[in-house]
């Protein structure tokens, strides 16, 4: 008896859970080294199945902020994310409760307007 549980618990075993598949990425900036106050990013992320991904922001000892959330299309999830502070910012994605790798964007002053930003 003891065997045929152990057989029947293998059955509804489902495929491994939803997870990003690598680490966020925002892009390349505008002025390719950092990120600009003001200035909006595409922020991508490879998942292993679909389903809602959400994005965070965190600032190095301090709990992280939400950017957003967008359910993933073709194993891909993508939100808009605009840096408000200056400073490194930790950037990562998390679906069904794991969390992807992270990047950090040093993100200084923006300046620009009209689809045009750029930080120095």
């Amino acid at each position: 008896m003891v065997g045929a549980g152990i057989g029947l618990a293998g059955i509804g075993a489902g495929p491994a859970q939803a997870a990003p598949s690598g680490p966020v990425d925002p892009g390349v900036p505008f002025s390719s080294v950092v990120y600009g106050t003001g200035c909006t990013y595409s922020l991508v992320s490879p998942v292993n199945a679909s389903g809602l991904v959400s994005f965070y922001e965190q600032r190095r000892g301090y709990p992280p902020i939400l950017i957003g959330r967008a359910q993933a299309y073709q194993l891909v999830a993508t939100v808009w994310w605009t840096p408000r502070r200056i400073g490194d910012r930790i950037l990562y994605a998390e679906q069904n409760g794991v969390r992807g790798p992270s990047i950090v964007a040093r993100v200084h002053q923006g300046y620009g307007s009209g689809g045009v930003c750029f930080a120095l």
